[in-house]
């Protein structure tokens, strides 16, 4: 049951701005950004989400407790994201590859 604070009004709004959203992601993906493409997309997507949680999954009218540990578990989820981005970057080769062979000379004809 939705917390009474929340209507359908406040259900369309919330539906509307998440459609603005999904519309603005698109556009951005289509102009030439570069690295800052992938940073507003992130944004975006952040605050998509926090919308879904805080009022779709009724988390606006929750004990303060409740909405911790929907944070907590996003904190972990973003320390194991990160520990597997940092994985490739701490790796080394043990023990070293063999150097490849010289290329073979081939014998002109007098």
């Amino acid at each position: 049951m939705a917390s009474p604070s929340v209507t359908g009004r406040t259900y369309l709004r919330i539906w509307l701005a998440l459609l603005a959203l999904t519309g603005v992601s698109f556009l951005s993906s289509l102009l030439p950004l570069g690295a800052a493409g992938l940073g507003l997309a992130l944004a975006i997507a952040t605050a998509k989400a926090a919308l879904v949680a805080l009022f779709f999954m009724n988390l606006v009218g929750q004990p303060l407790a409740i909405r911790l540990v929907l944070v907590v578990a996003a904190l972990w989820v973003g320390v194991l994201v990160l520990l597997v981005a940092l994985d490739p970057a701490t790796r080394t080769t043990f023990p070293p590859a063999p150097a490849p062979p010289p290329p073979e000379r081939v014998a002109r004809p007098p």
